[in-house]
């Protein structure tokens, strides 16, 4: 099983400071602290042998929360600086970009770093900056159609990403996207002859009409793709037909097991003979201490914090529900120690001593029995601590589990 750190870049400030200084989003000695906190975090993460690093995708977030508009730019610096850990952005939000472009910038960073690019690919959910940045409300608004709206870009823009991979040239007639435009064929291309000469099988007719684009670089190597999800099971479906690495967020210990074999049942539906487990990586917070209270308590002050405090607006509580909670309300919890407990109990938060964290690990590498996981996606922290010095006891815990708790899982 391999281990991905999985790394907020949240503006690393206390409660008190994000008041009086907002929009620290904006600040830019604070994005700063952010940016070498984060880089250090990635350096830590590779000298200790961690297999992959990465963030997740977001923009206009002026509360300081998740602060990453280009995760790809920013690894090309961390790539020059460490010596083998693959970067993967977590994820890139398809809907909101243009699919020609992302598959140019992957393809580039291929050469630029062979063999140290993953990248996870994902829906949009966040209104703000979804219907901002694309133009378009029917893709993640709340009217009728529009998840499915939503999940027909997607799907349309991924297969444009790995057709201009794979192929040296060709022509997609969609519903959201042609390639070229239009897909009838661009008239009067002035190097016609050219073209035909040099360029891909097709590119250019006879009549001198572009009927096909060609994407340049092709990718030294098809980096690995992930597909997140917390309960959809299309979502799953899709990924098991396609050979795409499924990650798993789910609420519960018996929603990741249904999720992994709807997985595994699917992919051996469509001729790919998978063990439970195979091509699918659980996401999980983790927190080390040198007892299970004081590796609680950090729980509370960084993931339960964010959660109880923003997250949750978002519904991301919703998988955490029990019978006891009222089904007509959102699932709200009072405070983040409430919270944390939550998640702890259900399995998303893995705590305590090294030695209690090793036989959580061991249920979630098994897929809670018989099975075995291709990998570990921790979901790390990176928040300011009252009193305390957050970058040592971050570059501590990645140390600790590298050490006593991963061996075990290689």
């Amino acid at each position: 099983m391999k281990t991905l750190v999985w790394c907020s870049s949240v503006i690393p400030v206390e409660p008190s400071e994000r008041r009086s200084g907002r929009p620290i989003g904006r600040d830019i000695h604070a994005f700063q602290a952010m940016l070498r906190n984060y880089e250090d975090i990635a350096r830590w993460a590779d000298a200790f042998g961690m297999d992959g690093f990465g963030s997740a995708e977001h923009h206009f977030q002026t509360e300081g929360g998740e602060n990453m508009p280009n995760s790809l730019l920013l690894y090309a610096k961390l790539a020059a600086q460490t010596r083998q850990i693959m970067f993967a952005p977590m994820s890139i939000v398809l809907p909101a970009h243009n699919p020609l472009r992302v598959a140019e910038d992957l393809a580039m960073f291929t050469h630029m770093f062979p063999g140290r690019l993953g990248v996870s690919f994902a829906r949009g959910h966040q209104t703000r900056w979804m219907q901002t940045l694309t133009q378009d409300d029917a893709v993640v608004s709340g009217h009728p159609g529009s998840d499915a709206r939503n999940r027909e870009v997607f799907d349309e823009y991924l297969s444009i990403v790995e057709r201009a991979w794979a192929e040296d040239s060709f022509q997609h007639k969609g519903k959201h996207y042609q390639v070229p435009y239009p897909a009838g064929g661009i008239h009067n291309w002035p190097p016609a002859d050219w073209t035909r000469t040099y360029g891909g099988p097709g590119e250019v007719d006879e009549d001198g009409t572009v009927r096909q684009i060609g994407v340049v670089p092709k990718p030294v190597h098809r980096p690995t793709v992930f597909i997140p999800t917390s309960a959809s099971p299309q979502t799953v479906i899709d990924a098991a037909r396609s050979g795409r690495t499924l990650l798993l967020k789910a609420g519960s210990r018996e929603k990741v097991r249904s999720i992994a074999e709807l997985y595994r049942d699917t992919a051996r539906a469509h001729g790919r003979d998978l063990r439970l487990g195979e091509g699918v990586g659980v996401v999980a917070k983790l927190f080390l201490g040198d007892t299970f209270d004081e590796a609680f308590d950090l729980a509370v002050q960084t993931s339960g914090y964010w959660y109880q405090g923003l997250f949750q607006a978002f519904g991301c509580n919703e998988g955490l529900r029990t019978t006891a909670d009222d089904p007509r309300r959102p699932l709200r919890l009072d405070d983040a120690r409430a919270l944390t407990r939550r998640m702890h109990a259900a399995g998303l938060l893995l705590c305590g001593t090294a030695d209690q964290v090793r036989d959580q690990m061991k249920d979630v590498q098994t897929v809670y029995g018989g099975g075995r996981l291709d990998w570990f996606v921790w979901e790390y922290w990176a928040q300011a601590l009252p009193g305390v010095d957050a970058p040592d006891i971050q570059r501590e815990q990645l140390k600790t589990y590298a050490e006593q708790i991963m061996p075990t899982f290689r």
